[in-house]
């Protein structure tokens, strides 16, 4: 056909129509789908299934976002030793103070003989008699406090009841420095009749200074039928602040 230049400019000034406007939208979504439905994805629609193997690489991911949690065991490497860390206050008594402990036992079969109450208190067990002498099988000897110290001491004596009828013991603890005291409280035991072996359990604590120190355990019962037979003592001294 050959160039008429009029249909052209009636072809070039015809307005569009609502088809043809159309049918070039659809074709510029044809050319660009892919960037467009890139750009629209719904929300939560991407997880490990769409994900490529090492499609997440350090660039994509922003700085500060993940935690230690989000590596598996030993995947973070270890950090350099920190420094030394400032020296914690000493225990009590680490300042070259130690605890000190006393003990004796006493057996009348080991010799010295069983030993019969009276009325009035009767020494018993002490720290101060050396093991080998009136029945003493091991003795440590005087206990020494280098400092303000906290004493604990316990004993158990064990009394027999020879005679027919029953009766009772007291026992206590005595702190012999610097004056003579008794520490803790009094324990009262009732001894059934004939033949009755009864520990009686003492203990006390009381607070002393520097010095050495002797603990006595002392009985006395209104019946002189009431004996000691054997026993143990054991005393602490341990630094207070």
């Amino acid at each position: 056909m050959p160039y008429d230049p009029a249909l052209m400019r009636r072809v070039l000034n015809r307005r569009p129509s609502p088809a043809m406007v159309v049918a070039c939208i659809a074709l510029m979504v044809a050319l660009g789908g892919t960037g467009y439905a890139a750009i629209k994805l719904p929300r939560n629609s991407v997880g490990n299934k769409q994900l490529r193997a090492n499609a997440v690489t350090s660039g994509k991911v922003r700085n500060g976002s993940l935690t230690a949690k989000d590596f598996t065991p030993n995947a973070l490497k270890r950090g350099p030793r920190g420094p030394q860390g400032p020296k914690g206050d000493s225990a009590p008594g680490a300042g070259g103070e130690r605890t000190a402990v006393g003990f004796a036992s006493r057996d009348a079969q080991a010799g010295g003989g069983v030993i019969a109450m009276s009325g009035t208190p009767t020494d018993l067990i002490g720290l101060g008699v050396p093991a080998g002498n009136v029945g003493y099988v091991a003795s440590s000897g005087l206990v020494t406090a280098s400092g303000p110290s906290r004493l604990i001491a316990n004993a158990e004596p064990v009394m027999l009841n020879a005679s027919v009828g029953a009766t009772h013991v007291s026992c206590q603890l005595v702190l012999l420095a610097p004056q003579p005291r008794v520490i803790g409280t009094r324990v009262d035991s009732s001894i059934a009749a004939s033949d009755s072996f009864v520990p009686v359990a003492v203990s006390a604590g009381t607070d002393v200074e520097g010095g050495t120190y002797d603990v006595r355990v002392q009985c006395y019962s209104p019946s002189t039928l009431v004996q000691f037979h054997r026993g143990n003592l054991t005393v602490a001294i341990a630094p207070r602040s």
